[in-house]
């Protein structure tokens, strides 16, 4: 019995080509979804990136105005600290101000109450003057008498002894004593003025003292109030630059901020354009592997093609043979006893 190879080496045919184009199908589908797959993840991933660049640049700008908020407080706390430094000064000036007229009223009181006990001195002095002379007036009164009623008893004959002499000696005592007592008045007077002269001389000492110790006050203070104020003054200076820095340091964070957001944004779009070329190498290769799959039918359709050419020449094959599914050729027919 003699078969050929015309039907198995059409089947034959036919499976190869549609093994071949399910194989390139099935690539095709293969390395499309892959493509897709790859495109969908790399624009999840700069969604991601994106939305926590947003979020990186929202906390640092918000942690910025922070900064700048607490720097424009402290700036200003600074530039109050040295208008109260100067305040504080201008008042410190003006109550030490005080303290230098206060002893210049010290003083001025002082010298009035040393001209007031030179006064009472003085005083005291006239009053022992006129004690004096008005002793002497009452000697001279006391003389003028006694010489009047010594010729008036001498005019009547009387002589000095016994009773005249007792009156002329009482006389005598009586103007004495005016005498002792005008002076001892004088002199309490006097002594009275001087002692008051002396009390007031030591309350001027005393206030002059005040005076004296109140100027080296106001000068202490003086040199204190300059010192207090360029120390105020200095603090201040310091806190206001470092709180300048501290501000310019938060805008600069803020500015890093945004500039931080765009290298983040552009860099999820570098990524985003590499795994979409990974996804269209994909693709590429997906349709690589179709036109190979076409390429592969066509090559099977030249085999048969020539296949037949041999056996219109009489050359018969008696069917396909495959080697791992590619097409190697066609051995010839034998006959089947």
């Amino acid at each position: 019995m003699s078969v050929t190879g015309t039907g198995i080496e059409y089947a034959y045919l036919a499976t190869a080509i549609i093994g071949a184009a399910a194989s390139t199908g099935v690539a095709m589908y293969s390395a499309d979804q892959q493509a897709k797959s790859q495109a969908a993840i790399a624009d999840y991933n700069r969604q991601i990136n994106e939305q926590n660049a947003s979020w990186q640049r929202m906390a640092a700008e918000r942690a910025a105005q922070s900064e700048q908020y607490n720097a424009q407080l402290a700036i200003f706390n600074a530039q109050s600290q040295q208008s109260q430094a100067a305040f504080q000064s201008q008042i410190s000036t003006y109550q030490n101000e005080q303290l230098r007229q206060q002893s210049q009223f010290s003083d001025m009181q002082a010298q009035m109450q040393r001209n007031a006990a030179d006064q009472m001195r003085q005083q005291a002095d006239g009053q022992d003057r006129q004690a004096k002379e008005q002793a002497d007036r009452i000697r001279a009164e006391k003389d003028r008498i006694l010489g009047l009623q010594r010729s008036q008893f001498a005019k009547g004959g009387v002589t000095p002894e016994g009773s005249p002499l007792a009156v002329l000696a009482d006389t005598n005592n009586l103007y004495q004593m005016q005498v002792a007592d005008t002076r001892l008045l004088a002199n309490l007077e006097s002594n009275k003025k001087r002692y008051e002269a002396d009390v007031t001389d030591f309350n001027a000492g005393i206030t002059a003292l005040e005076g004296s110790m109140t100027r080296d006050q106001a000068k202490i203070n003086e040199s204190a109030i300059g010192f207090n104020l360029n120390q105020d003054l200095f603090s201040a200076g310091r806190n206001l630059d470092s709180a300048r820095m501290s501000f310019n340091d938060a805008q600069f964070a803020e500015k890093a901020a945004g500039a931080g957001y765009r290298i983040a944004m552009r860099q999820a779009a570098i990524e985003q354009q590499a795994g979409m070329a990974t996804s269209r190498a994909t693709a590429l290769g997906g349709y690589a592997a179709g036109a190979s799959g076409v390429a592969q039918m066509g090559q099977i359709g030249l085999s048969a093609y020539g296949s037949s050419a041999s056996k219109s020449t009489s050359k018969p094959y008696d069917g396909y043979v495959s080697n791992n599914g590619n097409l190697v050729g066609y051995r010839r027919a034998t006959a089947v006893r």
